[in-house]
């Protein structure tokens, strides 16, 4: 993709929790959130990180999924999208939802490195200009659930994390400039670290805190160790919204977006900003009033 000024702009929306048809009157507003934002930020590209719908209990996830397909698909503004652990809980495959978005989302941005192990996907989104590749997305389907039983959620895989190393290594200008985004929906072990060092936002989630898996395989020490790589944006814990730092990485919450979501924390998006000169990349939370 291609920086058309000196500001590439990201809308990043998470956790809408879009459920069963007819929709709910939350998911109307959720709809409707989608719509505002969009219109007012008019990104270069949409992202959103999991839990596009819930898929257990809920007849014709299928056509829940399409339906939201076809929704983003009405901006013509390239999308790109991530599972969260809510997503094919029932009734629907990953693969199968990645068939949907393949047919009906007509501007998508180009895969690059793409790698799927156990039906989750990883890819690279490289932003460039004039063939100059400036930034990249990375982005890591965080899974499910904790098949183990050590703790509630999914680890990113051995395999995932390996897929990191080498493919951010390829990627590599040796400059020192930290130009790599991972976007995923679980949170890593180390945001228990780094939510004692929030730069923005709020950490208002009461369960568990960090909604994080029990193992630690490894990613954030290949983030660490490439130098290169800005940090981290996730969704899953609706409560926090918070951008922070672990090491000079940062560890960062979008606002979750879904008034089908529990939380107190105002539904509404992330807009991620980076400018080429200087080279800088910037977060900032939108909230949308549900009664506007």
């Amino acid at each position: 993709m291609e920086f058309k000024n000196n500001t590439f702009k990201i809308v990043q929306f998470t956790d809408t929790h879009f459920g069963n048809l007819p929709h709910h009157e939350d998911d109307i507003k959720t709809f409707s959130l989608i719509d505002k934002v969009l219109r007012d930020e008019k990104p270069d590209l949409i992202v959103h990180t999991g839990d596009i719908m819930w898929s257990d209990g809920v007849k014709d996830s299928d056509k829940v999924f399409q339906i939201v397909m076809e929704y983003f698909n009405k901006y013509n503004t390239p999308l790109a999208i991530t599972f969260g652990n809510h997503d094919s809980e029932e009734g629907i495959t990953r693969s199968e939802l990645r068939e949907i978005y393949d047919k009906i989302i007509t501007n998508k941005p180009e895969k690059k490195d793409s790698f799927i192990i156990d039906d989750k996907e990883n890819y690279v989104i490289p932003l460039s200009e004039n063939g100059k590749e400036l930034a990249y997305l990375y982005f890591i389907d965080s899974g499910a659930d904790d098949r183990l039983g050590f703790g509630t959620y999914e680890w990113v895989l051995p395999e995932q994390v390996e897929w990191f190393r080498k493919t951010s290594d390829k990627y590599k200008k040796n400059d020192g400039v930290k130009r790599g985004i991972v976007f995923q929906h679980i949170p890593l072990p180390e945001y228990w670290q780094s939510k004692e060092n929030i730069l923005s936002g709020v950490q208002e989630e009461t369960n568990e805190e960090i909604s994080a898996p029990k193992i630690n395989t490894g990613l954030f020490a290949n983030m660490l160790l490439n130098g290169e790589t800005w940090g981290m944006i996730v969704g899953h814990d609706h409560e926090n919204n918070f951008d922070s730092t672990l090491y000079g990485i940062h560890l960062a919450y979008a606002n979750s977006s879904g008034f089908q979501a529990y939380g107190d924390v105002p539904k509404g998006a992330t807009v991620i900003e980076i400018t080429k000169e200087p080279f800088a990349i910037k977060t900032r939370n939108i909230q949308i009033d549900a009664d506007r």
